[in-house]
């Protein structure tokens, strides 16, 4: 029997059940070992044998295949975003790690500046993800964006991994050209990319 939170791992593929069982001892209550998980993540990533044929499935539109998805705890997606097209900046409530399988991933981190109406987005980081790395962010210094930027490389089909399901939590998300802000309620998934309406 399996405990409350956590996911019988012997119906998963081979793979699959190594990196949730690496992520599982790593995944401890209030401290995650993102080094861990993102070493993890790596691995799976490497494996093309495994994941060539799902990115295949995935096609060379945007949008995601669910690889993992239990009611509670960490999940795994594949994702892709056409070229030129990022996420809308946005926090998950739980840690996130992202790992490129090909292409090249753009992550950037921000941070708040000053409160209310004064409030304001500033970048502190960016970097170029590649397969053989990973990106990984904790609550509560997790807002970001991530995606294609033009210019890059070629737009990267990603795994990216969230400890839990963020629809679970209040999220925030905002708007980098006019620097709007929102909060998504519970259940409320947000934009899908930047250009889409705010």
């Amino acid at each position: 029997m399996t405990a409350p939170g956590s996911t019988d791992l012997t119906a998963l593929d081979a793979p699959l059940r190594t990196l949730f069982e690496a992520v599982a001892a790593a995944d401890q209550p209030g401290a995650p070992d993102l080094a861990a998980i993102g070493t993890a993540l790596v691995g799976l990533a490497r494996d093309h044998d495994y994941l060539m044929p799902r990115v295949a499935e995935l096609g060379t539109g945007s949008g995601m295949i669910r690889l993992h998805a239990p009611a509670r705890g960490p999940r795994l997606m594949l994702v892709h975003r056409t070229a030129g097209q990022m996420s809308a900046i946005h926090d998950h409530g739980c840690f996130v790690a992202l790992a490129p399988v090909v292409g090249v991933e753009t992550h950037r981190l921000y941070r708040v500046v000053g409160s209310g109406e004064q409030a304001r987005l500033e970048q502190i980081s960016q970097q170029a993800v590649r397969n053989g790395d990973a990106a990984t962010i904790l609550p509560p210094n997790d807002l970001h964006d991530h995606g294609h930027l033009t210019g890059s490389g070629e737009a990267a089909y990603v795994l990216i991994m969230t400890g839990d399901d963020q629809s679970l939590f209040v999220r925030q998300e905002w708007d980098l050209a006019t620097g709007r802000h929102k909060v998504l309620d519970v259940g409320v998934r947000g934009r899908w990319v930047s250009s889409e309406p705010f």
